[in-house]
C-alpha cells in the first residue's frame, strides 16, 4: 500500500531555540496557554507533515508542544533514505537538541516538560530523559535506545512505554524489548512501566501509514499517555 505523501513532505517549521547556547535549533511549535509541555520526536523519516499532525493532536489534549528537527532539514523520500539518516544519527547531538526544546518550553511558561516519540523518536525519548534534567517524564512509542549508553540510572522521572503485541522489530521495539526496558528500570530502581497493545504491530500510531495504523488503538493510547503525563506532572509540582 502506498504511503501518504505527508511522510515525505518537510514540516513548515515555525520556531527556533538555543542548543548549548547556539541559536541553531529549529522545529514545529504549537503554542497555547497550557502549563505543561510535551516534546514530540519524529520517526526515522524526519520532521514531516505527518509529525505536525501528531504534534497538533497532542497539543489539543492540553499541552504546549514542540517537535524539534532532529535531522536538521532532511526528510527521507523512501525507506532506504530513512535507514541511511537513522544510521548516521548523532545521538548525543540529538539529545542536546531535545534538551534545547525542553528549555524553550520552560521559557514559554511550562512548569513541567515531558517527551514522547515514535520509533526512532521513542528511543530518543528514553535517551533524552537519561541525558537531561530538564525533562520530567517520557512516554516512548515502540522504540528502545541503547540502555548501556543512555543508562536508566540517570533518569529523573518515570517512563511509560507503548508497544504493539505484533511488533517484530527484535532488538528495538518488540514485546521482548519492552520487557527488557522494564527489567532495566527495575534493576535501576526506577519507575518504568509499559503497555503492550493487543493486535497491533510497529507504527500503529502513524495515520499516514495505512498498512500499520490502527485508529482505535492510536486514540486510546494517546489519551492514556496524555492522562498519565498530567497525573505525573501534577504530582511533581
Amino acid at each position: 500500500m502506498q504511503a501518504n505523501p505527508a511522510l515525505h513532505t518537510p514540516a513548515k517549521k515555525n520556531c527556533t531555540f538555543e542548543v548549548e547556547g547556539r541559536p541553531d535549533g529549529e522545529g514545529y511549535l504549537n503554542q497555547n496557554n497550557a502549563m505543561f509541555g510535551i516534546i514530540v520526536i519524529q520517526e526515522w523519516w524526519g520532521l514531516n507533515e505527518s509529525m505536525v499532525k501528531t504534534t497538533d493532536r497532542i497539543a489539543k489534549m492540553g499541552f504546549q508542544c514542540i517537535s524539534p528537527d532532529i535531522y536538521r532539514g532532511k526528510v527521507a523520500q523512501n525507506r532506504e533514505e530513512a535507514g541511511h539518516l537513522l544510521g548516521g544519527l548523532d545521538w548525543e547531538g540529538a539529545v542536546k537538541d531535545i534538551e534545547g526544546a525542553a528549555k524553550h518550553l520552560r521559557e514559554m511558561g511550562c512548569k513541567k516538560v515531558g517527551v514522547t516519540g515514535f520509533c526512532m523518536g521513542g528511543a530518543l525519548s528514553i535517551a533524552a530523559l537519561s541525558f537531561s534534567d530538564q525533562i520530567n517524564a517520557a512516554a516512548p512509542f515502540y522504540g528502545v535506545c541503547d540502555l548501556d549508553k543512555f543508562k536508566l540510572d540517570n533518569i529523573k522521572g518515570p517512563i511509560y512505554g507503548q508497544f504493539g503485541e505484533k511488533d517484530e522489530m527484535k532488538g528495538f521495539s518488540s514485546p521482548d524489548d519492552a520487557q527488557r526496558l522494564v527489567e532495566a528500570g527495575q534493576k535501576a530502581g526506577k519507575n518504568v512501566k509499559v503497555k503492550i497493545w493487543p493486535g497491533v504491530g510497529h507504527a500503529f500510531m502513524n495515520q499516514d501509514r495505512p498498512e500499520a495504523y490502527n485508529a482505535e488503538v492510536a486514540q486510546q493510547s494517546l489519551q492514556e499517555v496524555a492522562t498519565w503525563f498530567k497525573q505525573v506532572f501534577s504530582q511533581q509540582l
